[in-house]
């Protein structure tokens, strides 16, 4: 049986992109808002697969908005990693490697961060394919590619020595 492929809802979307919209406001009520909203959106399993479709997939947005959204997934994983679905975690390690070689610097150091994250929180066992798949981007002929691996690399040996 092949697995359906996850993807957002229309209206969850809209939603996410308003939350990462106003959380780059000044206003503290506002902020304050964003915060409320943002733990009740953990009770929803998927709210994690929005985040890394934003971060990988989204490219009409900005680059600013698509690493939030990875940086409020890291927070996530740094503080429920272990309560996420099964198929929410192989979602995210597979949108990641995928999107290891962004064409968007800033897109592709928010992608590192969460795989050192996922990394830290699991062990490599958890995640057998990561070593060899960044290794195996190292040979690629496309620059970025290259980069955005070899920067997963970097973080993965500084946080988990």
């Amino acid at each position: 049986i092949k697995m359906a492929v996850w993807q957002p809802e229309e209206n969850g979307l809209r939603q996410i992109l308003q939350l990462l919209k106003e959380s780059q406001s000044p206003d503290t009520e506002t902020q304050r808002g964003v915060q409320q909203k943002l733990s009740e959106l953990n009770n929803y399993p998927d709210f994690n697969n929005y985040l890394v479709f934003v971060l990988t997939k989204l490219t009409s947005e900005d680059d600013p908005s698509r690493s939030l959204s990875g940086l409020i997934l890291k927070n996530n994983i740094r503080a429920h990693f272990e309560r996420f679905p099964p198929e929410v975690t192989s979602f995210i390690k597979q949108e990641c490697l995928k999107s290891v070689g962004d064409p968007s610097p800033l897109i592709r150091a928010t992608i590192g961060i969460i795989i050192t994250n996922i990394i830290s929180k699991g062990d490599l066992q958890d995640w057998p394919e990561v070593l060899p798949h960044l290794c195996a981007c190292l040979d690629s002929e496309d620059y970025n590619t290259c980069e955005g691996a070899f920067g997963a690399l970097q973080k993965i040996c500084e946080d988990n020595a």
